[in-house]
C-alpha cells in the first residue's frame, strides 16, 4: 500500500467481515494503526475505505455449514435482523443497535488515525 501510494496511485482500504469479535475494537484498531503507519508521510495520500459486516442469506449459511460443518462463524437468525435486498432476497445482518456502535466506532477511529481517508460506504 505505502509503495502504490508514493508513487501516486490511489489506494483503498476494504475492511471485510467486520464482526463483533471478543476485543474487537483492540483489533481492529491494530489493523488500523498498520494502516496508519504504512500511509504516515505520504504527500498528497489518496486514500479510501469501503467497511462490510458480516452478513449471510439462508442459501451461504448453508454453504458453508456443508464446507465447514464444525465452524463456529456465528450465523444465527434469532441474533440478526431479517433485511430484504432490492429483489426481496432475505439475508440476515447485525440487529440496528449493534450496526450503529460498529460503524459509530469504525468511523471515528478511521477519522482519528486517516484523516483524509474518505469512507466510500458501510454495510
Amino acid at each position: 500500500m505505502r509503495r502504490l501510494a508514493l508513487d501516486g496511485y490511489p489506494v483503498g482500504l476494504t475492511i471485510a467481515p467486520i464482526m463483533p469479535v471478543d476485543d474487537w475494537r483492540t483489533a481492529y484498531g491494530a489493523l488500523i494503526a498498520a494502516v496508519e503507519a504504512a500511509v504516515e508521510g505520504v504527500p498528497d495520500l489518496d486514500l479510501t475505505a469501503e467497511l462490510i459486516t458480516h452478513r449471510f442469506t439462508p442459501g451461504s449459511k448453508e454453504v458453508l455449514l456443508g464446507w465447514y460443518p464444525r465452524t463456529r462463524l456465528e450465523m444465527d437468525e434469532e441474533a440478526r435482523s431479517r433485511k430484504r435486498g432490492k429483489f426481496g432476497a432475505v439475508k440476515y445482518v447485525y440487529p440496528a443497535s449493534l450496526m450503529a456502535d460498529l460503524r459509530t466506532w469504525f468511523e471515528n477511529e478511521i477519522a482519528r488515525r486517516l484523516p483524509t481517508c474518505r469512507v466510500l460506504y458501510w454495510t
